[in-house]
């Protein structure tokens, strides 16, 4: 759905802070794709098209594109078409897509930058709290197009004139930008986010947006405000504290820092910047540079030469991190299952490592030694993410695939344990004719929806002309495919029936209350649904739709009655359900954004909204 096929009204009530929510619970596809891909046009998708992955090979003279799909425990290649010099791919003289190398995914950059800009027309220090409070976050696209905006708006403390005298300063919101680049934390933009930042910058759909929005002054160039200076600050920085720029290089963003140099023109201070990069000087044709012309570097560490039992005991006694490992294993000896025992032993390998290396560590036996599959399981009890669920699809054990799909079960309860207390979730499931074809997919979706919320304050109904409800026995996703298991499409639609199946679930005193429906919103007159809100005492202070079939239409039935009650409804794009990291992150912003119910005196949840307002605005480190 493009924001053109909002309803106007809808869109025009929207404030800044539904808004965010609308970002934050909308957007599904990641803005960076590190293998190469095809575009086609989606006018389901936010963006417009959707991303797919694919390869090509030479064939008879052409280059021939295929799908590349995991059936089972086999691959199948189907073909798709020729790709043409131009990048665009064809089958038969007609275009079926456009062929994307790895790298930056701009429909996606430019859709976030969009929503940004137009939170930023209505309330600026609002978007600028906004980046403040998503510095700490691990969504990584959003931070990274935030900083980008905070960079170039318009609002960077120039002084505000009368009569010819200096009356005050105006707020300098390009120092949040600034402060999201330079700020060490746990979360903080590394190296390649930082040059992200300059990336998303440079397209020139941001750049068009950035002209409409009056920032920056060229009408060729784009607009890139502090970050040529933000990145020199950052350079600067490790320069001066060479153990910092040691660590860099270890961590392996050693051409990434080298990058950002060339890109923002750096002149180191000394040489000792070029000696830890291993970066080899030549001179340039106009003879500016005056540093380590010529001067041999020192090579590249690697364990070339050394035996599978002098690696393992490099790695116990140095504990450096798996990426490192990888890095300097040599190709005559590769990645043994020693070498993996003694990274798992050493800790070199992180928990969320560990989880994503599952199917290596089942292929080379680890998970059947004790000690491995001890650090193991410690590492799915603590997985922040639903990844594991993806990964279980990889392994072959049954106890793999039970551990994996644990971890991801528990990661959810984690991620939502916060935001549902004092919150009462009702799930609305049409299960009609119309959902024919759909039914299954909805069915896979709930059960990665579910898992993480209470059971004591989840109620569940499926409804066709009928309504009932549905029993969840457990918090797991097994649980709920259980309880899903006996549904088939059939019969007529009413809405009203879902609700009325879950009335006699009243929320307690100080509780909150949300309406998610899932289903395909047909063209139903609403009034029914609205009087059975109304009669249900449930009280719902926003809702929520997953629309699981067909194109969104304008004058659907949930918005149709939001808006009659006078609450938000927030969507959610089935395409959260592709990416692990998004649903639990989704459904968590969701529910952290729905209003507090007026007139609770004594106030347990905090909103999102009022946690993104109680954000102080960041600030530059005291060396900036």
């Amino acid at each position: 759905m493009t924001q053109q096929q909002i309803d106007p009204q809808r869109l025009e009530a929207l404030g800044p802070a539904e808004r965010i929510v609308q970002a934050l619970t909308t957007y599904t596809d990641h803005m960076v794709h590190n293998r190469p891909g095809m575009i086609v046009a989606d006018g389901r998708s936010k963006t417009g098209v959707r991303w797919e992955p694919v390869i090509w090979k030479e064939e008879n003279g052409e280059k021939i594109v295929y799908r590349v799909q995991k059936v089972g425990k086999r691959q199948t290649r189907t073909r798709i078409g020729v790709l043409q010099d131009s990048g665009q791919i064809t089958e038969r003289g007609r275009g079926v897509g456009e062929y994307r190398k790895p790298g930056l995914f701009p429909e996606v950059a430019t859709w976030l930058y969009r929503q940004i800009a137009d939170i930023w027309k209505v309330d600026n220090e609002f978007a600028a709290k906004w980046a403040s409070w998503a510095f700490g976050r691990e969504h990584r696209d959003l931070k990274v197009v935030l900083a980008a905006f905070m960079l170039v708006q318009d609002r960077s403390g120039e002084p505000v004139l009368e009569n010819g005298e200096v009356l005050f300063h105006d707020d300098d919101f390009r120092a949040v930008g600034e402060a999201m680049c330079l700020i060490r934390a746990k979360a903080d933009i590394n190296p390649k986010l930082l040059f992200r930042v300059g990336d998303v910058l440079n397209l020139p759909s941001i750049s068009a947006i950035n002209r409409e929005m009056g920032f920056g002054r060229s009408a060729r160039n784009p607009a890139r405000g502090r970050y040529y200076k933000a990145v020199e600050k950052w350079l600067r920085y490790r320069e001066d504290n060479p153990k910092m720029l040691e660590g860099l290089v270890k961590a392996g963003f050693r051409t990434t820092v080298m990058a950002l140099a060339r890109r923002v023109g750096y002149k180191p201070t000394s040489t000792k910047f070029f000696e830890v990069l291993r970066w080899k000087q030549s001179q340039s044709k106009d003879g500016r540079r005056m540093l380590a012309i010529g001067a041999e570097v020192k090579k590249a560490d690697s364990w070339e030469g050394l035996t599978e039992k002098q690696i393992c005991e490099r790695i116990v006694s140095t504990k450096p991190n798996y990426k490192r490992i990888v890095g300097m294993l040599p190709p005559t000896i590769g990645l043994t299952r020693s070498i993996m025992a003694a990274a798992v032993q050493a800790g070199s390998v992180s928990d969320a490592d560990l989880i994503i290396l599952t199917p290596t560590l089942e292929e080379l036996g680890l998970l059947k030694v004790k000690s491995v599959q001890g650090r193991w399981k410690k590492a799915t009890e603590r997985a922040e993410n639903q990844r594991a669920a993806n990964i279980a699809k990889r392994v072959k054990s049954k106890e793999a695939k039970e551990g994996l799909q644990e971890a991801s079960d528990t990661a959810a309860k984690k991620m939502l344990e916060e935001v549902v207390r004092d919150m009462r979730i009702y799930v609305v499931v049409d299960i009609s004719g119309s959902m024919q074809g759909a039914i299954e997919k909805a069915k896979e979706y709930l059960s990665k929806f579910l898992v993480g919320f209470p059971l004591e304050r989840l109620h569940v109904s499926v409804f066709n002309s009928m309504g009932r409800e549905v029993a969840i026995k457990a918090s797991s996703a097994k649980a709920v495919e259980n309880a899903f298991r006996g549904f088939r499409a059939s019969g007529g639609t009413a809405y009203y029936q879902g609700v009325n199946a879950l009335a006699h679930h009243k929320p307690q005193a100080g509780e909150d209350s949300v309406i998610l429906f899932v289903g395909d919103q047909g063209d139903h007159n609403p009034n029914h649904l609205v009087a059975a809100v109304n009669d249900s005492g449930i009280n719902p202070v926003a809702f929520g739709m997953l629309n699981v079939i067909g194109r969104y239409r304008q004058g659907t039935i949930v918005y149709d009655s939001a808006r009659r009650l006078e609450i938000p409804c927030f969507e959610i794009e089935e395409g959260i359900f592709n990416d692990p990291y998004a649903v639990t992150r989704t459904i968590r912003n969701l529910i952290a954004a729905t209003p507090v119910q007026a007139g609770q005196r004594q106030q347990k949840r905090t909103t999102l909204v009022e946690e993104i307002l109680k954000t102080p605005l960041l600030t530059k480190p005291v060396w900036a």
